[in-house]
């Protein structure tokens, strides 16, 4: 990890680690981060700051790629801190970039029960729409016809795909 400034509190070095993921400095976020959880343990004598966990996991997946360590973290401190909305939203985000869009939804969902207009939760859940329209907008999405075109569609953009991966 990237050398950084000792912060004087936790709450200090959850702020600069909070700016260097603006920065897209995601080494020096994930260590501040570790800051941040090293004194909330001083401080108290116990396992806090879920929040930072959650953090310092995304921090660790947006660094390396598809880490399974900041998907763990996340997912442990969603555990521990489950009132938490911005937990879930870092919980989400990590599931995403690891192609696990069935529980990354989930976890968005789980968020907004908690807090319904969280900001960020609901640009990555539109950014990433599940569904695309039905094929016949004049019948019921449930519809047969609807159905049916909707699977050769995705199949045919399967296919399309594969070979454009192919020949790239």
């Amino acid at each position: 990890m990237p050398v950084i400034t000792p912060p004087e509190s936790s709450a200090e070095a959850y702020k600069c680690g909070l700016a260097s993921l603006e920065q897209r400095s995601y080494q020096q976020a994930a260590a501040y981060f570790q800051a941040a959880i090293d004194l909330e343990q001083k401080a108290s004598g116990k396992n806090g700051g879920m929040r930072y966990l959650s953090y310092l996991g995304l921090a660790l997946n947006f660094a390396q790629g598809r880490s399974e360590e900041g998907l763990r973290m996340c997912e442990q401190a969603a555990k521990r801190e489950f009132f938490d909305a911005e937990v879930f939203c870092n919980l989400g985000i990590v599931y995403l970039r690891n192609r696990q869009r069935g529980p990354a939804f989930a976890a968005f969902h789980r968020g907004l029960a908690l807090k319904p207009r969280h900001r960020r939760i609901l640009e990555e859940m539109s950014r990433y729409e599940r569904r695309s329209s039905p094929t016949f907008t004049f019948l019921a999405r449930d519809h047969a016809l609807n159905v049916l075109f909707g699977r050769i569609k995705a199949r045919w953009r399967g296919f399309l795909d594969r070979f454009a991966t192919n020949e790239a």
